[in-house]
């Protein structure tokens, strides 16, 4: 495949700050530690906890969720059938105790030093990148149990909204469908301010599972019923799916695919290079 092309509209977008980029899983994959590990995917990390799973059918029937993406079931019979304190040493030992540095991606997108940056990731990769240097000051993370989103945004400071929690605090990371519910349930301010992003800003998700998270499913669909847009969002994917899938999803969620080899990240890298550079040529004309 040829390499991804940047619109103009998205890289104008960016230049102005009217873009939200949102981070997910893929953002994290390129990232590793001194031993050349890389964080789990879903997949592996739901199937390293089946080993420490002890009732009697529990591995098995999770296996079977995972094999059909089902994630959220699957990861609900792992959390129902663990002692808390298990669960979060697992967390930890997966994604804090390896000690993973940042990867190109994170630094491409600190470079294009968006006002807002969304992630779904548990790790802290990211923002631990932004509290280097300089602009140490210049970052607040909000987590969606923490109230003070709203301050942030009308601030001169950059802010990360961690949607699922962090690694900081396992034992509020969001993995269920029974946690979805009640992080929705409980703390409606923060999908207030996620909601409100997504209808009033251009959004770029980079390393985002468009067919199976649930929290970005319902947070595009809800903006694009509401109010519908002729500017679409962005979001740079693997190509994997049927064209008819992915009419749907572009007409469900206004989304404008810009497609890379499966598994060919250094495509998603080359992509951000690029619009770091029709950034940075638009930022540097005379307003």
């Amino acid at each position: 495949m040829s390499p991804v092309v940047i619109p103009d509209s998205l890289a104008t977008e960016l230049a102005e700050r009217r873009c939200v980029v949102v981070l997910g899983a893929g953002a994290s994959a390129a990232a590793s530690n001194a031993l050349g590990a890389h964080p789990p995917t879903w997949d592996a990390f739901l199937n390293g906890a089946l080993g420490l799973l002890t009732r009697k059918g529990d591995a098995d029937a999770a296996r079977e969720q995972i094999a059909i993406r089902r994630y959220l079931d699957a990861a609900q019979i792992i959390v129902d059938g663990l002692p808390p304190a298990d669960f979060s040493k697992y967390v930890r030992d997966c994604f804090e105790r390896p000690r993973f540095e940042a990867s190109k991606i994170h630094e491409l997108v600190l470079e294009l030093d968006p006002k807002i940056v969304v992630t779904t990731n548990y790790d802290d990769l990211y923002e631990a990148l932004c509290r280097q240097g300089a602009a140490v000051e210049g970052y607040n993370v909000c987590r969606y149990y923490e109230e003070h989103a709203v301050n942030d945004l009308r601030s001169d400071r950059r802010l990360i909204l961690k949607a699922h929690g962090c690694i900081s605090n396992p034992s509020r990371i969001i993995l269920t469908r029974e946690q979805y519910f009640t992080a929705r349930r409980d703390h409606p301010s923060f999908y207030s301010v996620l909601d409100a992003l997504m209808l009033t800003n251009t959004l770029l998700f980079i390393g985002c599972s468009m067919d199976s998270d649930p929290d970005v499913q319902l947070l595009l669909e809800n903006s694009s019923i509401a109010a519908p847009s002729q500017h679409p969002h962005y979001a740079i994917v693997e190509d994997l799916w049927h064209p008819a899938v992915e009419r749907v999803l572009a007409k469900t969620y206004n989304m404008n695919f810009l497609k890379f080899d499966p598994g060919d990240y250094r495509q998603v890298q080359g992509a951000l290079e690029d619009l770091l550079g029709m950034v940075r040529a638009r930022r540097a004309l005379p307003s």
